[in-house]
């Protein structure tokens, strides 16, 4: 995911006869046609050809496999088709487990990445929603556990981490 719109929205693809840049897979297709973080509209009109392929119910985890290039960002990856699911599940809880969510039960802050604040509407209504979607990839390590105590008390507060946008060599 990246939030800078530069090489999304310059380059990209002709697929069935159609042009997609980045930003149209990503925002139009992978999140169901949805804004992006810096868009004023979404991405494919309601007259647009390409919005018959435009995911239906988008899956939050693409923003774990997606990369912008920027050291922010998730590793780059090779998925396959029928790896895909368990392979986006490895990637989302990779993310989280190393750094992209961190808690501190002390003063029973949550830091978390901000990927998931730029597309927090992929991941719940509210903060809660968001931290219990978070919780379903880490629950089983000390940091779920305590993650889940924090949102099951409703006492957290959530602090978006810095993003690095420094290029990934």
């Amino acid at each position: 995911s990246e939030l800078s719109s530069g090489i999304n929205a310059e380059y990209g693809y002709v697929i069935g006869g159609q042009n997609y840049s980045l930003n149209d897979i990503e925002n139009g297709v992978l999140r169901g046609n949805r804004k992006g973080p810096i868009d004023l509209c979404r991405p494919f009109s309601s007259s647009d050809p390409r919005l018959s392929v435009s995911i239906s119910e988008p899956d939050p985890r693409i923003h774990f496999a997606l990369n912008c290039g920027s050291k922010g960002c998730p590793p780059i990856r090779v998925y396959s088709a029928d790896k895909l699911d368990s392979q986006l599940t490895r990637a989302t809880k990779s993310f989280l487990m190393s750094g992209g969510c961190e808690v501190e039960g002390e003063s029973r802050k949550v830091f978390l990445s901000a990927i998931l604040n730029w597309y927090r509407v992929d991941f719940g209504r509210s903060e809660g929603e968001m931290l219990r979607w978070v919780c379903g990839f880490i629950c089983n390590s000390e940091k779920g556990r305590l993650l889940q105590e924090l949102v099951d008390t409703k006492q957290f507060k959530i602090v978006w981490q810095s993003y690095d946008w420094g290029l990934n060599h």
